[in-house]
C-alpha cells in the first residue's frame, strides 16, 4: 500500500528561524540582528541561471572532447541522507546564509565538518571571524582555497564534485559545468588536490542540481540533461550514469524556464529516506508544474515510496520552494520566506513528520530565492564512506 502525505496548511504561524529539536541536541541559531551585520564579499551575485553578460553570445560547451574513461571497477554514488563527512561551501556572496547554516550544523552534528572554500588568506580570516562570531563551532570548520579572479559563484551544488564509492575509497565525477565560469568548473581538480582523492570525468555538460538519487540505485534528472548534451541520446546518457555512478537513472519533463530557469529537479523534488521522497505541490492552475510533479509523484508512490509534499508557487517571477533543502546527517535545513507563515509552518511540520530522527531548522532563504536556487544550491555533501577526516572515528 502506498502513502501520500500532504500537509494541511492549517499550522500556527512560525518565525524565519525555528528549530523542532530536543532541547540538549538543539543546533545554534544565529540570532537576526546578528545576521543584518553580515557583508557580502562580492555585492553582485551571479544568479544560479545565465546572468544577462554571459547570456550574449554565449554556447553550450563541447563535453563529448572529454574522454570516456569511467572507473575501472565497481562504482556506488551515495544518496545525500546516508552519513556524510559534511559539506562544501564557496564564501563570498550569501554569507548571512552560509553562516546560519554552519553554525546550526557545526552544533548540531557532532560528525560533520563544512569544508569552506576561501579566495585567500584574507578572506578566510574574514570568513572565520564572521562564523565564530555568530556561534559557529570553528573546530568542524576546513579552509581550502581556490584564487577567483575570473569570476566565481556560490553555486556549489551545480558545479562541484560528485562523489562516488570507488571500490571502498572515496571518488569524484566532474562533468562540464553548464554555465561560462571556468574557475567554478575548476573547483572539482581543487578539491582533487586538496584531498588527494581520484576525480573521472563524465564526458557530459550538466548542472548538478539537476540530479537526485536514493541509496537503492534509483536517480532521476530532468531531460535538460538531454536538451544540453544533443549528441548523446537518452540511453546514452542513461548509460554513463550506470558506468560512473552505478546508477539506474530516470527522466522526467522540466518545467519551463518561464517558472524556474534552472530546469532542475531540486527545486521540486528530494529524496527524504529509503522509501521517503519530498515532491513540491502545486497548484492546477501552474499548468506543466502541475503535471510534471504530479506524474512523478504517482512515479514514486507506484514505486513503493512514501511521498510527501509542501507548497510551492511562482510570484514575481520567482519559484519558490521548499524541496530546496539539505538533509546532513542529524539535521535537516529548510527554507523559510519572508511573508509566507503559513507555508513555513507546513513545510517545517511535513519535514518533521518524515525525519523525526533529525533536528529541523528553519532558515532565512528569503534573500536567495530570487536567484532562482536555494540552499541546496549552494552545498555539495561529501559522503563518510570510510573517510573521516581528522576528526577520529
Amino acid at each position: 500500500m502506498h502513502r501520500w502525505l500532504v500537509g494541511s496548511g492549517a499550522f500556527a504561524a512560525a518565525v524565519l528561524i525555528l528549530a523542532v529539536v530536543p532541547a540538549a541536541a538543539a543546533p545554534r541559531l544565529v540570532p537576526p540582528e546578528v545576521l543584518a551585520l553580515i557583508q557580502d564579499d562580492d555585492p553582485y551575485p551571479l544568479p544560479r541561471g545565465l546572468s544577462a553578460d554571459e547570456l550574449r553570445g554565449w554556447r553550450l560547451p563541447d563535453a563529448l572532447r572529454t574522454p570516456y574513461a569511467p572507473p575501472p571497477g565497481r562504482v556506488r554514488a551515495q544518496a545525500e541522507y546516508e552519513d556524510n563527512s559534511g559539506i562544501l561551501v564557496r564564501w563570498g556572496s550569501q554569507n548571512a546564509l552560509l553562516t546560519q547554516m554552519t553554525v546550526a550544523i557545526t552544533t548540531g552534528d557532532p560528525d560533520a565538518v563544512v569544508y569552506v572554500v576561501v579566495t585567500g588568506t584574507s578572506q578566510q580570516n574574514s570568513a572565520a571571524a564572521t562564523l565564530s562570531g555568530a556561534g559557529a563551532d570553528l573546530a568542524r570548520v576546513r579552509f581550502l582555497t581556490q584564487p577567483c579572479s575570473g569570476g566565481c559563484s556560490v553555486w556549489m551544488r551545480d558545479y562541484g564534485p560528485r562523489f562516488i564509492d570507488d571500490g571502498g575509497r572515496r571518488a569524484a565525477v566532474d562533468h562540464v559545468y553548464n554555465r561560462p565560469r571556468p574557475v567554478d568548473d575548476a573547483f572539482p581538480a581543487v578539491w582533487a588536490g586538496y584531498s588527494g582523492e581520484p576525480k573521472y570525468d563524465i564526458p557530459l555538460t550538466h548542472g548538478g542540481g539537476n540530479f537526485h538519487l536514493f541509496r537503492n540505485r534509483d536517480a532521476f534528472m530532468t531531460r535538460l540533461i538531454v536538451n544540453e548534451n544533443p549528441g548523446l541520446s537518452e540511453q546514452q546518457i542513461k548509460d554513463y550514469y550506470r558506468d560512473y555512478q552505478g546508477l539506474d537513472l530516470t527522466l522526467t519533463d522540466p518545467f519551463p524556464t518561464s517558472y524556474d530557469s534552472t530546469q532542475h529537479i531540486d527545486m521540486w523534488m528530494l529524496p527524504l529516506a529509503d522509501g521517503k521522497v519530498l515532491i513540491s505541490r502545486h497548484a492546477t492552475t501552474d499548468g506543466v508544474p502541475y503535471t510534471v510533479t504530479e506524474n512523478t509523484a504517482a512515479l514514486l508512490a507506484g514505486r513503493g515510496y512514501t511521498v510527501y509534499r509542501t507548497p510551492a508557487w511562482n510570484t514575481g517571477g520567482t519559484h519558490y520552494t521548499y524541496a530546496n533543502a539539505v538533509l546532513l546527517n542529524k539535521v535537516a535545513l529548510v527554507c523559510q520566506f519572508n511573508g509566507y507563515a503559513a507555508q513555513n509552518a507546513e513545510a517545517l511540520a511535513t519535514f518533521q513528520a518524515a525525519l523525526p530522527e533529525r533536528s529541523v531548522v528553519g532558515v532565512d532563504c528569503s534573500g536567495i530565492i530570487g536567484l532562482a536556487g536555494a540552499i541546496h544550491c549552494i552545498v555539495m555533501h561529501v559522503p563518510d564512506l570510510l573517510f573521516r577526516d581528522d576528526l577520529g572515528g
